[in-house]
């Protein structure tokens, strides 16, 4: 789901298991284990080891990698038909932010509005995902169980009883979608009900919903696929080559990652640094996130009604924001002159 223009109700516990920023890796479900002995050698023959995997290979510029990753993540057909553009999210926001602020005010309630969502696929966004393991020491993305759900931004602080009924409505009354894996619910009532409305259309906000979690499933589907794709494949097994080579005992990068200790210092240590480096001299990323779009590509076409509903609900809401928010400045401008 991409970052989307309001708070939204204190989460639900997901009926079929926890929502995070990142997918499942091909064929197995995420983990981690902690505590567990990855591999055969200790630390101090292992960092030996693999000395040489650090010494002849130059590392680039770490912005110029996280600027490289950010590149191939936007790039998938997906990211880039979830998220809209920077200045069309912002706008959105902004106005869904002051039709909230409004009803909130015609109730006497004093509203303070969500900053401006960060861009999309940012490490402040809460967005990106780490689909191939450890893809860059300075990533939120590269944990395997950090992250927040997709599109979810800032709940508004606990204001008492009465404000959450005039903000989210009757607790009773949601409306919900689910897919194989996940179902959400948001308020049908409230203010914040009333703004996405206003923005959506009166049956806008489900149709917005079920979409969400039709193209969440389809992230989901092509990244399973990727286990039957002799290329993918081929670049596992570039890199499995490359980790032996160091010393190291693992059988593809995701699986790598999520046996990870939770106490692992990515940074500092040497297996993370085999793996990366692997993931280099590999170019194991470009060609992973390569075979990853090709697939998603190929789920879009076969879904290509869904894809141009999603558009033409973010057409009409980015079109009904800019009439609340010219709305907005005239009548801004109309309480600034004089009297």
């Amino acid at each position: 789901m991409p970052p989307t223009s309001s708070p939204d109700s204190p989460p639900d516990p997901p009926d079929l298991g926890p929502r995070t920023g990142t997918r499942p890796s091909p064929g197995r479900r995420s983990r981690r284990k902690a505590g567990t002995a990855l591999f055969l050698l200790a630390p101090v023959v292992l960092a030996a080891t693999i000395g040489w995997s650090l010494q002849d290979d130059d590392a680039a510029p770490q912005d110029e990698r996280t600027s490289s990753l950010a590149a191939l993540r936007t790039a998938l057909p997906l990211h880039r038909l979830l998220n809209s553009s920077t200045e069309t999210a912002r706008q959105v926001h902004r106005a869904e932010q002051a039709l909230i602020a409004g009803c909130m005010a015609r109730q006497g309630f004093a509203y303070e509005r969500v900053p401006d969502p960060a861009p999309a696929g940012s490490e402040t966004a809460g967005t990106a995902k780490s689909y191939f393991g450890i893809e860059s020491v300075d990533s939120k993305a590269s944990s395997a169980e950090e992250g927040a759900a997709p599109g979810r931004q800032p709940v508004e602080r606990n204001r008492g009883q009465a404000f959450d009924r005039a903000l989210y409505g009757d607790p009773e009354r949601r409306i919900s979608a689910r897919n194989k894996v996940i179902r959400v619910t948001r308020p049908a009532t409230g203010c914040l009900a009333e703004a996405q409305t206003r923005l959506l259309g009166e049956d806008g906000r489900q149709r917005d919903l079920t979409l969400r979690l039709v193209l969440d499933q389809g992230e989901r589907d092509a990244v399973e696929r990727l286990a039957d794709d002799a290329a993918f494949r081929a670049a596992d097994t570039d890199w499995l080559t490359c980790m032996a080579d160091a010393g190291i005992e693992a059988s593809n990068p995701r699986d790598f990652a999520q046996d990870l200790p939770r106490d692992t210092d990515l940074a500092d240590d040497p297996s993370v640094a085999a793996d990366l480096t692997c993931k280099k001299r590999t170019r194991y990323l470009e060609r992973a996130y390569g075979r990853l779009a090709a697939v998603q590509q190929d789920w879009l076409s076969r879904h290509e009604k869904d894809a141009a509903e999603w558009r033409s609900l973010r057409t009409h809401e980015a079109g009904k924001a800019d009439e609340v928010l010219r709305g907005a400045g005239h009548a801004a401008a109309e309480a600034a002159q004089p009297k």
